[in-house]
C-alpha cells in the first residue's frame, strides 16, 4: 500500500516536471514565426530561401535573406526594395523576443500604420517610401520606450503628429517628411533629436526646443513660423500691447 502511494506521488511529480519543461520551451521557434510572418506578405519572391531546416544566423551573417544577425542571434528584418505588399503581421513579430529593428522601406505596403505598440523591444522602425495612409492614433507609439529611430517619410499619413512620440526618451531621429500631417508640431524635448517634417500641412510656431534644427526640415508646410523659419507674426494681444505702449488706441467696432 505504501509502495503504491509512493508510485502515485512519483507519477504526479513526473507529470509536473513534464508540464514545467513543456511550458518553459513552449515558445514557437523563430524560424516558424518568421515563416508565419512571411505568409502574410505578397510578392515575397526575394525570401524564397527562408527554410526551417536552415539556421537563421551564423556569427554576424544571416543564412536567410533579409535578416540581420549579431553574434549568431537574429535581431532584425531588413526587407527593403523588394516590391513587397500585404500585411505586416505584428502579432507574430511580437513573439520574436530578440527583434530590435524592422525596415521595409521602398516597398508597396499600404493601409493604416500597423499596431507597432506590440513591438515593445524595438530600437528602429523604418517604413519610409511606401503607401501607408490614414491618421495615426495619438498613442500610436505608447510603450515603445527604447526606440531610437522612426522613419515614416514619403507615405500618405494624415492628421496630427502623435504626442506619444514626445514621450520616447531615447529618440534621436524622426522622419515625417512628405506626408499630409496637419496642425502644430508637438513640443519635442529630446536633446539629440534630429527631426524632419518638411512638405506636410503643418502650421503655427515651431517649438523653441527645435530652433537649432535645419531650415530644410520645416520647409514646404502650410504656415510654420519661428526659428529657423521666419518670425511668427504678433498675435492680436501682442499687437494691442505694442500699440498701447506706442500710444495708439483701438476703437471697438
Amino acid at each position: 500500500m505504501v509502495s503504491s502511494a509512493r508510485n502515485y506521488q512519483l507519477v504526479i511529480i513526473l507529470l509536473m516536471l513534464t508540464f514545467l519543461i513543456t511550458s518553459s520551451s513552449g515558445q514557437e521557434p523563430e524560424s516558424s514565426l518568421l515563416l508565419k510572418f512571411k505568409s502574410s506578405l505578397a510578392n515575397a519572391t526575394f525570401l524564397s530561401n527562408w527554410n526551417a531546416t536552415v539556421p537563421l544566423c551564423g556569427s554576424n551573417i544571416s543564412y536567410w535573406y533579409g535578416l540581420i544577425c549579431y553574434n549568431g542571434i537574429f535581431i532584425g528584418l531588413q526587407l527593403e526594395n523588394m516590391g513587397l505588399s500585404g500585411d505586416l503581421d505584428v502579432d507574430t513579430l511580437s513573439q520574436l523576443t530578440s527583434l530590435r529593428t524592422i525596415s521595409v522601406m521602398n516597398n508597396n505596403f499600404q493601409g493604416p500604420l500597423p499596431d507597432v505598440r506590440k513591438l515593445t523591444g524595438l530600437r528602429g522602425l523604418f517604413l519610409s517610401n511606401n503607401r501607408f495612409s490614414g491618421e495615426l492614433p495619438d498613442d500610436a507609439f505608447a510603450g515603445i520606450k527604447s526606440i531610437r529611430r522612426i522613419l515614416l517619410a514619403n507615405n500618405g499619413f494624415t492628421g496630427k503628429i502623435p504626442t506619444s512620440l514626445v514621450a520616447i526618451p531615447k529618440l534621436i531621429e524622426l522622419q515625417l517628411q512628405d506626408n499630409k500631417f496637419d496642425g502644430t508640431i508637438p513640443a519635442f524635448a529630446q536633446p539629440d533629436l534630429v527631426l524632419d517634417v518638411a512638405n506636410n500641412r503643418l502650421e503655427g510656431p515651431i517649438p523653441s526646443q527645435l530652433s537649432n534644427q535645419s531650415l530644410s526640415s520645416f520647409e514646404g508646410n502650410l504656415d510654420l513660423c519661428g526659428k529657423p523659419m521666419p518670425p511668427c507674426p504678433p498675435s492680436k494681444v501682442e499687437e494691442r500691447k505694442l500699440s498701447k505702449k506706442n500710444g495708439i488706441r483701438y476703437r471697438s467696432i
